[in-house]
C-alpha cells in the first residue's frame, strides 16, 4: 500500500471510531467523501458511509483513482452479549472485480 493509501486507511479507521463512539441520543450514521491530489495531478478520491446498528456496525467505502479505477470494500461487526463474542465481515472488491472477503471472531474470556 503507498503512502496515500495509508493515509486514506488511517483516516477511514479515525472517523469510524468517532462514528461509533457517539451516543444512542446523536446520529447514527456517518458520511464522508475526501479527495486526495498527489504527484503529477493525480487524484483518488473516497466515499465512506457507517451506520450503527443495535449491536455494531455496517461500513461501506469506495475509493476512485486515475483512470477510474476503483477499490469497494463492506464490512459489519456485532457483539453478542451473551457469547461475549465480537463478529467481523469483511469484503473487498478491487479494480479487476476480484473479490476478497473474510469473517473473524474474537470472544472475551476472564
Amino acid at each position: 500500500m503507498n503512502m496515500t493509501g495509508r493515509i486514506l486507511a488511517a483516516f477511514a479507521a479515525l472517523a469510524l471510531g468517532a462514528a461509533l463512539t457517539v451516543g444512542p441520543e446523536q446520529a447514527l450514521a456517518y458520511k464522508r467523501q475526501s479527495t486526495v491530489t498527489g504527484a503529477h495531478g493525480k487524484q483518488a478520491t473516497t466515499n465512506v458511509e457507517a451506520n450503527r446498528t443495535a449491536t455494531g456496525y455496517q461500513r461501506s467505502s469506495t475509493t476512485t483513482g486515475p483512470n477510474n479505477k476503483s477499490v469497494s470494500s463492506q464490512s459489519s461487526g456485532s457483539w453478542d452479549s451473551s457469547t461475549k463474542t465480537w463478529t467481523k465481515d469483511k469484503s473487498v472488491t478491487g479494480p479487476n472485480g476480484q473479490t476478497k472477503s473474510w469473517d473473524k471472531q474474537t470472544t472475551v474470556t476472564k
